[in-house]
């Protein structure tokens, strides 16, 4: 039987609660048959009475002795054994209720139990699809529990205010998306792109704090100088076997940084830090083929190996190419059209291909740190909300319940879908240029589901923990009332 112990369990809890409903209509009956006979017996005991002061006044009248129990003996029996109304009515039988009450055999183990009670259940028609909760239990019980449950463990209601600010943060967001993030710049299909502003200014400033190369004229203030000095530093020292360029490999100067997995601002602590140990290069192909080649003979120094991915990204960030954003590499592993194209009258290329061009037009870290603010906005105007609302309620928002927790998950995630779903539009309003995919926004949406999921499953777990504690307590409870009384002294 392929269902889950909870199933399980609800289906021998539904055919026990048919079968004590069943025991309760028979002792039910029973009580009133009963109550029927004693009323009877007491009405014939008051009769029998009248009739024995009946028969002893006659007797005194006619000045005749009673006769004896003896002188009875040869009575004719039979006219003792005529039927009558009363009799008949003494005479009934309790209706047989054993039909209603057969129990599935208990078996040899919870198993074979769980098979008699699916025979139990499929040979007497009970409907096991409903709402067990509504067949356990009364109705008026039934309505209180689930009162209860929605208090304390469903999503806290939402009112007017609560669609307001989200409605105000997909406003600001998709706003902010539009005309301060934009794009990277340049031109698309031969058309010139907006780009970002703030995008452009981190270009402009990264210039000045690249690794200085021979004698440049740009000018620097003495921090700008201390950072290019810095980097410079970090290029000679932090040298790394992943930074391979060979255009034969598809890790040409523009896109090997995106194809090398260890220059990948998350994934390199991982792949970078593997690839100084074996001394290898983990790399992306121009097919998309994910591939490892030898480089020199590596190192046993795990700290070492940390300390290098870290200062070797620190080196490249401020370079023209820079580095590419956070999961943006894995995309070069998906082959399937994407449904872009990258030139006027062109096909759809590949989500590789798409990948690519992207990073290697500027799509990189700086401009994803633009991208961060539209989410970053719309994530300060809900706090902010929580916070007032929490201030004006008397209670801290630390202290929130799991009702009002999940309420506020669930506005999180309704916000950052919306955006996201804005982000499309705004792609489509740029002429579906991919460099307009708001990256920051997807992840960030990925990031409030998995958020949503972890606290459902820790009210899941709250819910189970209370209903192991009021189980403990019946059994408590039960245990209580069996105990014999102490012997009185």
């Amino acid at each position: 039987m392929n269902k889950s112990p909870k199933t399980e369990a609800e289906w021998a809890a539904v055919a026990q609660r048919l079968q004590l409903d069943a025991l309760n209509g028979a002792f039910r009956t029973l009580e009133t048959q009963v109550d029927a006979l004693e009323s009877e017996s007491a009405w014939q005991s008051a009769k029998l009475a009248r009739l024995e002061e009946m028969v002893a006044q006659i007797h005194a009248d006619a000045g005749a002795d009673r006769p004896r129990v003896d002188q009875l003996a040869s009575a004719d029996s039979a006219a003792l054994d005529q039927p009558s109304a009363r009799k008949t009515r003494i005479d009934r039988r309790p209706v047989d209720q054993s039909s209603d009450l057969v129990l599935p055999e208990i078996g040899t183990n919870w198993e074979s139990y769980l098979r008699n009670v699916e025979r139990y259940i499929a040979d007497r028609g009970i409907e096991v699809t409903g709402d067990p909760l509504s067949q356990l239990v009364p109705p008026h019980l039934a309505v209180d529990i689930r009162r209860r449950f929605d208090a304390e463990f469903s999503p806290a209601p939402w009112d007017r205010w609560d669609v307001g600010v989200v409605a105000l943060a997909v406003l600001v967001g998709a706003v902010t998306d539009y005309l301060l993030v934009a794009t990277p710049g340049g031109s698309f299909k031969g058309q010139p792109q907006r780009g970002s502003p703030l995008t452009a200014w981190m270009k402009e400033q990264s210039k000045k704090l690249a690794p200085m190369k021979g004698s440049d004229d740009l000018e620097r203030n003495a921090f700008q100088k201390w950072i290019a000095e810095l980097t410079t530093a970090a290029e000679k020292w932090a040298k790394v076997p992943y930074d391979v360029v060979s255009p034969k490999l598809g890790l040409t100067p523009r896109v090997h940084r995106l194809a090398s997995l260890g220059h990948d601002p998350l994934l390199g602590l991982v792949f970078g830090v593997g690839d100084i140990l074996s001394g290898t290069c983990t790399f992306i192909d121009k097919s998309g083929t994910w591939r490892v080649i030898r480089v020199n003979e590596g190192t046993s120094n795990v700290l070492e190996a940390m300390v290098k991915v870290v200062v070797h990204g620190f080196s490249d960030v401020f370079t023209p190419q820079g580095l590419p954003p956070p999961f943006l590499a894995p995309f070069q592993l998906v082959s399937a059209k994407s449904g872009f194209t990258l030139r006027a009258g062109g096909d759809p290329v590949p989500v590789k291909d798409v990948a690519r061009y992207m990073y290697s037009n500027g799509y990189d870290l700086r401009h994803f740190v633009t991208m961060k603010i539209s989410p970053a906005i719309a994530e300060i105007i809900l706090w902010t909300y929580h916070g007032i609302r929490a201030h004006a309620d008397g209670s801290a928002s630390s202290e929130a319940g799991i009702a009002e927790r999940l309420k506020r998950e669930q506005m999180q995630a309704l916000t950052h879908g919306a955006l996201a779903s804005a982000n499309i539009l705004k792609t489509a309003l740029y002429g579906w240029n991919p460099m307009a995919i708001n990256l920051a926004q997807f992840v960030t949406l990925a990031k409030r589901m998995l958020s949503l999921m972890k606290l459902a499953a820790e009210r899941d777990r709250l819910l189970r923990q209370r209903l192991d504690d009021g189980w403990k307590d019946l059994l408590a409870e039960a245990g209580d009332g069996f105990k014999p009384s102490a012997p009185a002294r």
